[in-house]
């Protein structure tokens, strides 16, 4: 990881109830990579923050553990380096995500095109022992700066 980066991991059961704790751990985290976002840009990268995990979580729990199993523990990751914040989940699966289209209708199929439209990058790893990692990532607004480096520029202590 480059200077000034950091990275927040927690762990969920496999289950789609959970989901929204995931969503809910997301939109923690955030300001505490201590960005100097005004309130636009909050609700826009905080949204964005929301969405991604929530997706990757629930196409973890779908595809890569085959639905619920709460005993299987998935990870979750928001990492921050400058100019971008890197969401990440982890599950058993070897598959790979695959963007199909959904008709208006249907009630699943569209989380990857979600994900793709609020994402500048996105991958897939396989993991060493098994299973892999899905990636992506949110580019900041250019003025998004982590209050240190702004105090550093501007020669005052945090």
């Amino acid at each position: 990881m480059e200077p000034g980066s950091r990275i927040i991991t927690t762990w969920f059961p496999a289950e789609r109830k959970r989901i929204g704790e995931l969503r809910r751990w997301a939109r923690t985290v955030v300001p505490l990579f201590g960005l100097g976002l005004d309130d636009r840009q909050r609700g826009d990268v905080l949204d964005d923050v929301e969405l991604v995990p929530s997706e990757l979580g629930t196409n973890a729990v779908l595809h890569g553990c085959g639905g619920d199993q709460p005993d299987v523990k998935l990870t979750a990751s928001l990492a921050y380096a400058p100019g971008v914040l890197r969401v990440s989940v982890t599950d058993p699966g070897g598959g790979r995500p695959e963007c199909r289209a959904a008709s208006s209708e249907a009630t699943c199929g569209r989380g990857l095109r979600l994900v793709m439209g609020v994402v500048s990058r996105f991958g897939v790893e396989s993991l060493p022992g098994g299973g892999k990692e899905i990636w992506s990532a949110i580019e900041l607004p250019d003025r998004v700066r982590p209050a240190a480096v702004l105090a550093a520029r501007i020669g005052v202590a945090p």
